[in-house]
């Protein structure tokens, strides 16, 4: 039989109790003097392998560990502690804290309305003899929309100014008589009894003529209603009865004509909204324009869906320096005139003018909890259309300034939010800040603890130490990295 090549497991067990020693330069690695020659042998490899890990065998001496299989028999090198000394601070990625104008914002959801819209109905009974205009088209007050026939209509006129005339000469007859009657009194011609009668006669003839006065005017209303004019100026709906058709005044509406320029936007606020418009100052109230911290109301992006509030809870502006702009506003009382009032498409997109306080419902509706809020909007181009879903955002006219970080930079503890700034010898400190959200997504502006151009940390911050020293980089974008807090 031949040799087999394979170890016992004695001889395996005794390979692998060997004691890791790091080789030395002049190659003394051995623990007795029987191991001189195995020594050498193993300064022999650690000076061909430097400073690489090895393992001192009871058999072979001091054998060179691959540095894969180093971790797993727990042998460190000498060469890990001196590229640890080595190494420089750890780099950081940091954005600018910009000073930014940051607008409050309250977003209300609600649907275009007409200030102004009639049902055209017929005034006097006939048929249809025109229809003078196509559905939609854009009409001015007093233009022409129905045609009824007016021959009937014509021929009352002529015979109510027929009687007119028959009357008049009645009146003029009893009048004469009347004259002669009291002539002939004074003269004791004709007795009381008959001067009486014609008094009464004169006094018929006049009441004839005042009547038929009046049948010619009706008349001549009748003849003018058979032209069914448009009373305001707007565009018209469809004809809902067309030529040849009969209408009169019991009938139901023939056409619709609305005022497309100005509307209304019409918002339905709950009770809890209908506070944050008296903090803007509408309906004569002096609150200031911003809630307290933790108070429902002080938002920025208000309603975000339909029927839902989406307050966001905000920290109240910084009380000190240039950014007290609220804070000043809540003293002197807050104007109407210092919000604008935009209008924002169902598509996103932002109309062109800004709106104008109409009026705030005097009650609330007990089934619904809301209040009506109308805000006229001009319409020249006919965009708004009626029942159109719209979102007002309000907005200060002249906003205060904040800085404006990344999201990413702000820590939050128990203690509160945080965030890291690397100072000017590039040092880093954590400052405690508080702030607000800005319709920017993943930027937030700070209302207490920065002052602008400071060196925010986005990225690194996990082992960070206060005072240790960094390698600051800034951001490509200066906005930091989303999801980065934390690290």
């Amino acid at each position: 039989m031949k040799p087999s090549n394979a170890l016992s497991p004695a001889v395996l067990a005794v390979l692998l109790i060997g004691t890791p020693v790091f080789a030395q330069e002049d190659g003394s690695g051995g623990d007795g003097d029987g191991q001189e020659q195995q020594g050498g042998q193993g300064s022999q490899g650690g000076s061909e392998g430097g400073d690489a890990p090895v393992i001192d065998l009871p058999l072979l001496g001091e054998v060179p560990v691959p540095g894969f299989l180093a971790g797993l028999f727990g042998i460190e090198s000498g060469e890990g502690d001196d590229q640890q000394q080595e190494q420089g601070p750890p780099a950081v990625v940091y954005s600018v804290a910009e000073v930014q104008s940051v607008a409050e914002t309250f977003r209300f959801l609600g649907r275009i309305q007409p200030i102004e819209r009639v049902d055209v109905r017929a005034r006097v009974p006939g048929f249809i003899d025109e229809v003078a205009f196509r559905g939609g088209q854009q009409v001015e007050e007093g233009d022409l929309l129905f045609q009824i026939e007016t021959a009937q209509y014509d021929a009352a006129l002529q015979s109510a100014r027929a009687q007119e005339e028959s009357a008049r000469a009645q009146f003029t007859t009893a009048e004469r008589a009347l004259a002669r009657a009291e002539e002939l009194r004074e003269s004791g011609t004709v007795s009381q009894s008959q001067l009486d009668d014609a008094v009464a006669a004169f006094e018929t003839a006049r009441g004839t003529v005042l009547q038929a006065e009046a049948a010619v005017r009706q008349a001549e209303l009748d003849l003018d209603y058979t032209s069914i004019t448009a009373p305001i100026s707007g565009r018209m709906s469809e004809p809902y009865q067309t030529q040849g058709n009969y209408v009169s005044a019991s009938s139901n509406a023939i056409a619709e004509l609305t005022q497309m320029d100005p509307v209304w936007g019409v918002f339905a606020l709950g009770e809890n909204r209908l506070i944050e418009w008296q903090q803007l100052g509408i309906g004569g109230t002096d609150l200031a324009p911003i809630a307290a911290s933790g108070e429902e109301g002080a938002s920025a992006g208000g309603e975000a869906s339909p029927g839902g509030d989406g307050a966001v809870e905000v920290d109240p502006p910084r009380p000190d320096g240039d950014l007290d702009v609220a804070n000043d506003m809540s003293e002197e009382g807050a104007d109407p005139e210092d919000y604008d009032l935009l209008l924002l498409l169902p598509d996103g997109s932002s109309y062109a003018d800004e709106g104008e306080l109409s009026f705030v419902g005097n009650s609330v509706d007990p089934q619904t909890g809301t209040v009506d809020v109308r805000v006229e909007f001009s319409n020249p181009s006919g965009i708004l259309l009626p029942n159109q879903n719209v979102t007002l955002v309000v907005t200060e006219a002249d906003p205060p300034r904040m800085p404006v970080i990344p999201q990413s930079a702000v820590l939050l503890a128990r203690e509160g939010r945080s965030v890291w700034v690397v100072r000017d010898d590039d040092t880093a400190t954590q400052i405690p800040v508080e702030v607000t959200s800005v319709d920017v997504p993943g930027q937030v502006a700070v209302t207490r603890g920065l002052d602008g151009g400071e060196r925010v940390i986005v990225r690194g911050t996990m082992a960070l130490e206060e005072g240790a020293k960094v390698d600051p980089r800034q951001s490509s974008d200066n906005s930091g990295l989303p999801g980065a807090s934390g690290q």
